[in-house]
């Protein structure tokens, strides 16, 4: 599967919320960037969409910023194109994310974005968890990664600067559902010091009914030309605000190590469920990791890949409340 991943499930007669998502990172200028189109069906009240960006700088956190619209009209989804793998479209106002391409200006908070970008697709989709929890519904929520190593160009502009940017390392991602996890951290990385590779990780306690569940770790390594799934089920939370310590394995491989970001390298943005309960996302696409892959030989697990990122770690940690250390946080304009 590759954009076929991407197609739309919305519908305006039932209550869900559906997310497209870019992230990247320009290793020339040391700035990482989200944008996000949003399709929201509450339980009460018609439908809206949303518009969505931030700017990360590694070397001055107190340029991070976030803005968002919401568009109440004015906005539509279908699919991108003909044919059996048509991927998508969705346009908010003056935005519009569809397969390979996003396009967009905002302005509020003080602040004028635009970009026009463009990255290369068809690539095989990542499923950030085990097949079987993509069945029916076994979960709320079900995330994908249709573009999880691509590579993005095109212009960015913040305030009057442009940054032009030349195959930037990137991944794009695509989650609808009925509800968000309770808790989860979630990171993505495939711009390493000196290992090629990626790593797609995500944690999450979900709730059936009035319990809440273990949390289900899943961690996905492409290495040495293939993918690694490593998963565990854990009534520990394994991270914290800014941290993220992994410790996963299976029979043949184990990869442990930490994934961080200081918490003034973090943005806080508010969620909501479609029966309006709140979530806090804390994000950060300048964050770092330090994971080691091991492989069982004869004599034991030995070392075989380090995966070390300096500020390329694309990283959020949510829940139910909103952390007070994070200063800064996604403004709605």
């Amino acid at each position: 599967m590759t954009e076929s991943d991407n197609e739309p499930r919305w519908s305006s007669d039932r209550r869900a919320y559906e997310v497209w998502f870019l992230t990247m990172h320009d290793p020339a200028t040391g700035q990482g960037y989200w944008i996000r189109s949003t399709l929201h069906v509450p339980v009460e009240g018609p439908p809206y969409a949303g518009a969505w960006f931030a700017r990360f700088d590694r070397s001055d956190p107190t340029r991070n910023f976030g803005v968002h619209r919401r568009f109440d009209a004015g906005y539509g989804v279908g699919r991108g194109g003909l044919g059996a793998d048509a991927g998508f479209q969705v346009h908010a106002g003056d935005t519009v994310m569809r397969s390979g391409h996003a396009q967009g200006r905002l302005e509020g908070a003080g602040h004028h974005v635009s970009w026009s970008l463009d990255w290369p697709t068809g690539q095989p989709t990542h499923r950030l968890l085990p097949d079987w929890m993509y069945r029916g519904s076994a979960i709320p929520t079900k995330p994908f990664s249709p573009n999880p190593d691509t590579r993005v160009s095109g212009t960015v502009g913040v305030d009057g600067d442009v940054a032009v940017l030349s195959d930037v390392p990137a991944q794009q991602g695509h989650l609808y559902g009925t509800r968000h996890a309770e808790r989860w951290a979630w990171a993505h990385c495939a711009d390493f010091d000196d290992e090629e590779g990626i790593v797609q990780a995500l944690t999450a306690q979900g709730r059936r009914g009035p319990y809440l569940a273990p949390y289900v770790t899943s961690v996905g390594v492409k290495w040495d030309g293939r993918w690694i799934r490593l998963t565990k089920v854990s009534k520990r939370r394994d991270f914290g605000l800014g941290t993220w310590r992994v410790d996963v394995g299976n029979r043949r491989y184990r990869l442990a190590g930490r994934i961080e970001a200081p918490v003034a390298a973090l943005l806080r943005t508010g969620y909501e469920d479609p029966d309006g309960t709140p979530r806090y996302c804390h994000n950060s696409e300048v964050a770092s990791c330090r994971l080691a892959l091991f492989e069982r030989k004869a004599g034991g697990f030995e070392e075989v890949a380090l995966f070390d990122s300096r500020g390329t770690t694309h990283a959020e940690w949510a829940g139910r409340t909103p952390a007070e250390a994070v200063e800064r946080e996604h403004v709605e304009v």
